[in-house]
């Protein structure tokens, strides 16, 4: 199973690619460890914009025809709080570090606007934007994944990995004020963020993955096919 896991294939092509290109800038020096961090800080934005294109998607070709596009605008809304809040306990975090960088965790707009107009995250993000569109594209519009999930399914998706997202913020967080092996603690994340990435990806319909976990976690209130059900709307 663990090979059809961390296996380079045509369905995990982007992460793998995604995961050796920042890599390669950091061999380079065309990225820090910083831009590192912030470029998977800003990803969870990224998810929330590939998630609300999904819904759209889902609504023009469901059957029969609906018109849920409110249900997208609600996403947005819900969605953004969700990143609000993890931006100030991200920013509170980076704070602890006291490189001057950011303002106050409060001035939540600046402090985005200071990480974009870093030099080096040019580079960096263009990687987790690159991974995110060519699933967007490969997996889900050219397998017509919207025609096996509705809107408001593939609306509470991306929640499982905003908490991703949190753990990796902290654990980067602890790396930069613990140690001074920014290099090393770059490379320790993008590696971590790698197997996370390849483990959701690996739960597909008829996946290996999908059944282990399945047979793990079916119980008298849950069968087998309705766990498999849950288990790939919310790694979708």
């Amino acid at each position: 199973m663990l090979k059809s896991i961390f296996y380079p294939t045509q369905q995990n092509a982007f992460i793998w690619l995604s995961s050796i290109y920042l890599l390669f800038l950091l061999y380079i020096g065309k990225a820090s460890a910083i831009s590192i961090l912030f470029a998977y800080f800003l990803e969870t934005i990224i998810i929330g914009i590939f998630n609300a294109l999904k819904m759209l998607w889902s609504i023009l070709y469901e059957k029969p025809k609906s018109s849920n596009y409110g249900l997208i605008l609600f996403f947005l809304v819900h969605y953004g709080m969700f990143v609000a809040i993890q931006s100030l306990f991200g920013f509170s975090l980076f704070g602890i570090e006291g490189n001057g960088i950011l303002k106050e965790p409060f001035n939540i707009i600046e402090n985005y606007a200071i990480i974009l107009n870093l030099e080096d995250i040019k580079y960096a993000l263009p990687a987790i934007i690159f991974m995110h569109l060519g699933k967007f594209i490969t997996d889900y519009i050219q397998q017509k994944k919207y025609l096996e999930f509705t809107a408001k399914e593939i609306m509470f998706k991306p929640y499982l990995r905003i908490f991703v997202q949190q753990f990796v913020v902290i654990l980067s967080s602890f790396f930069i004020v613990l140690g001074e092996a920014g290099i090393i603690a770059a490379i320790l994340l993008i590696f971590f963020r790698l197997v996370i990435d390849l483990c959701l990806d690996s739960i597909k319909k008829d996946s290996k993955t999908l059944d282990y976990l399945s047979e793990k976690l079916e119980n008298e209130k849950a069968t087998k096919e309705d766990i498999k059900k849950q288990l790939i709307v919310f790694t979708e």
